[in-house]
């Protein structure tokens, strides 16, 4: 979602729910496809002669249901009680303009079904209401779908068919890595477009007790209040294993976070460089916000003020590794990606407290329990064409929190994190490149902890609230601040 480009008067959190036989979500699921169905007919397409659409709204969730392969997921406001109790799949917040989300009806909607093809799924009836448009719904939604598809472990590719008179439809997918593929499936339209995404089958990682772990790791983050006790990894290689498990079993990266950012931090982990992880959804919100202490594990490591910056490219991996002369990023190449800076607040937290507090010994098993994220809110966001990057290393990073009859504040400089937060970023990613990673275009990246509260000046259970400010920037940056509201455990 580019949230640059956009009027920020408004933001929503948007759930998306997979329908299952017998979900109240049914009727506005076909609610939504007579009016992709409209759409289609507005655009001057033979709906009639081999959409076969009567037949499906009868039979829902028929062909896309789990059973047969497929998955259909419908996009409400997190506030609709339709989301409630729901099978949620994905949550992510946007921001809109004025009124866009007036009611709390279904947004959007899309589907994945297998083919006759073996090991091919294919997307259909991605739709989105009129008033929601031109907010990254559509992207959204394929990005989910796409991962429900991941997630079934039983396909090698995903196709879908598309018109040459909808051209906004064909760039999201090209920039989505869609390549054009032969014919799969009879069209009667003229200007029928076909596309086609390879997806990566889930190779055995060769320890299977790192799927193992993955699986606990994931079912003690979606648990209120739940812990992991045995979290065992030897090497931060073996953590960066796990977080890749975490991903193939159909978990959607939001983005990546760097820790350990100074000498300080380094040697009370005993590591010579930062450590990396992914930023999992729903761990990345808008602030303000509220986050309950269960949300967060089961023992608070610190709160922490960042410099945060999203991608408006990707940056793919080099050919050769990164200590390779000529296959690094260099900062400019970085910075030309950057789309905006966010100030962010992070609250670290685990769940696995036998391997609390960090040391040189259990260094590896936090970092694979998601790098100590417990959850990170964004601020909002600051066009990168405001800012001067040479002057980040001085700017301000400001941290208070209030509640429980006192307060406390922290201050740091860009200078605390690698001496700037740009050089954070550099560094993530030319160590997603050495290991075959993309930075998605996109991607959120908190660069380490600017300014720190310790976690034994913020009890566990407090109600406080949180607010993180950056200092120094231009005047054209507006409020480069972000809050949240703790609540009691």
């Amino acid at each position: 979602l580019p949230l640059c480009s956009l009027a920020m008067s408004e933001s929503a959190e948007i759930v998306l729910v997979q329908v299952r036989e017998g979900d109240s979500s049914l009727r506005h699921v076909r609610e939504l496809l007579f009016e992709y169905t409209q759409f289609l007919l507005e655009h001057e397409c033979d709906v009639g002669s081999f959409q076969d659409l009567e037949v499906e709204l009868k039979e829902l969730p028929g062909r896309y249901g789990p059973e047969h392969g497929g998955a259909m997921l419908v996009a409400y406001r997190s506030d609709s009680h339709y989301a409630h109790g729901a099978l949620s799949v994905h949550r992510e917040t946007v921001v809109c303009k004025d009124g866009a989300f007036k009611d709390a009806d279904a947004i959007a909607c899309v589907a994945v079904k297998a083919l006759a093809e073996e090991g091919v799924c294919e997307i259909k009836r991605l739709y989105v209401r009129e008033p929601y448009r031109k907010l990254g719904l559509g992207a959204l939604l394929t990005r989910a779908v796409i991962q429900q598809a991941k997630k079934s472990n039983r396909y090698t590719s995903i196709k879908l068919d598309t018109l040459e008179r909808l051209p906004f439809c064909i760039q999201m997918y090209t920039k989505m890595g869609f390549k054009a593929c032969p014919p799969y499936v009879p069209n009667p339209e003229g200007d029928a477009v076909y596309l086609e995404l390879p997806l990566p089958v889930r190779a055995p990682s060769g320890a299977p007790q790192i799927e193992e772990m993955a699986g606990k790791l994931i079912q003690a983050r979606n648990v209120p209040n739940s812990e992991v006790s045995d979290v065992s990894v030897s090497s931060l290689i073996q953590a960066y294993q796990l977080h890749s498990a975490i991903s193939r079993a159909g978990e959607i990266i939001h983005g990546w976070k760097v820790g350990a950012t100074n000498e300080a931090a380094m040697q009370r982990l005993g590591i010579a460089s930062p450590f990396r992880a992914p930023l999992f959804s729903p761990n990345v919100r808008r602030g303000p916000c509220p986050v309950a202490f269960e949300e967060l594990g089961v023992k608070m490591s610190a709160l922490e003020c960042e410099f945060a910056f999203r991608m408006s490219k990707p940056l793919p991996p080099r050919q050769g590794r990164a200590c390779v002369p000529n296959t690094a990023y260099t900062e400019e190449e970085v910075w030309d990606a950057v789309e905006c800076l966010i100030p962010a607040i992070e609250i670290a937290a685990t769940r696995s407290p036998s391997k609390f507090p960090p040391s040189p010994e259990t260094t590896p098993s936090l970092v694979a329990d998601f790098g100590l994220n417990g959850v990170l809110v964004l601020g909002q966001p600051i066009k990168a064409s405001l800012i001067d990057r040479s002057t980040l290393s001085e700017a301000t990073a400001t941290l208070s929190r209030e509640g429980g009859g006192k307060g406390m504040s922290a201050e740091g400089k860009g200078t605390n994190v690698m001496g700037s937060p740009v050089a954070s970023l550099v560094w993530l990613v030319n160590s997603l490149s050495s290991d075959g990673i993309t930075l998605e275009e996109g991607s959120i990246v908190s660069t380490g902890a600017a300014a720190l509260i310790p976690a034994d000046a913020c009890p566990w259970g407090e109600k406080c609230t949180v607010k993180g400010v950056l200092g120094g920037l231009p005047a054209a940056a507006g409020d480069a601040s972000v809050s949240i509201e703790l609540s009691e455990a």
